[in-house]
């Protein structure tokens, strides 16, 4: 399917405006799954057994959103059966034990509290190309000298557009730790969809908003309702994501 030794399966989790900041959401962040070729075409099986067993189909998406919010309109009506808590929890169980703690890839974070980010600079950068920088730099760390093909999940024309126009920026002039060969060499990027149902991209969804609310203290409302933080962050590179500021609050 890939020609690339690593896939970076590349998903956000709020909102990049820096204008209007949620108190009760007030982060951006930025997450990666990265895989190897060969480990992904193992997880692509686990993935559609999983979603055969709950399903009957591997024609789903398993988004976050509508996992959480079953009976809202925008949600797969076949997500009904997370309504009840018994089947919730088994649910949950088998993507940790499963999908997560059974599969070989690390993950990558970067998480921005949008409001310190703006009183820190007097020009805050996009947080989504902010995150997106560090994300590339952690990778290519992580890597070695084999080459990764980004896969991020689209946002629209305007914005995919506007990505594409950043990594062709970092292509030119590299990265604050890699050089601009380096980026041009060893990486790729292209957007999908979620209609394309990628399995990579869902996997990271689910972690990163279970990560992101984990980080916000939102913990205690996850139990029996959401993926194991504690195991995600078993599967991150050099051991932490990136906080910013660094000293969370």
């Amino acid at each position: 399917m890939f020609n690339n030794k690593y896939l970076l399966f590349v998903d956000e989790s709020g909102d990049h405006n820096l204008s209007k900041v949620d108190k009760t959401y007030p982060i951006f962040s930025l997450g990666g799954l990265c895989i190897s070729e060969t480990a992904y075409e193992k997880l692509n099986v686990v993935v559609n057994d999983f979603k055969i067993k709950y399903y009957g189909s591997t024609d789903v998406v398993l988004h976050s959103s509508e996992l959480k919010r079953p009976k809202d309109s925008r949600s797969d009506p076949r997500n009904l059966f997370l309504l009840d808590p018994v089947q919730r929890a088994v649910f949950y169980k088998e993507i940790d034990n499963v999908i997560i703690q059974e599969q070989k890839y690390s993950i990558v974070a970067c998480f921005i509290h949008k409001q310190l980010h703006v009183d820190y600079y007097s020009q805050p950068a996009d947080p989504y190309y902010f995150s997106f920088e560090n994300i590339i730099n952690r990778t290519l760390w992580n890597i070695g000298d084999s080459s990764v093909k980004i896969i991020a999940e689209k946002r629209g024309k305007e914005l995919d557009t506007s990505l594409y126009a950043e990594y062709e920026r970092l292509k030119t002039t590299g990265t604050k730790f890699h050089s601009s060969q380096k980026v041009t060499t060893k990486t790729s990027l292209t957007c999908a969809s979620k209609a394309e149902n990628l399995n990579g991209l869902q996997i990271i969804d689910l972690m990163l908003s279970a990560l992101s609310r984990h980080y916000l203290g939102k913990t205690a409302k996850m139990v029996g309702n959401d993926i194991s933080p504690s195991l995600i962050e078993k599967k991150y590179m050099r051991q932490t994501p990136t906080f910013f500021p660094r000293k969370r609050k």
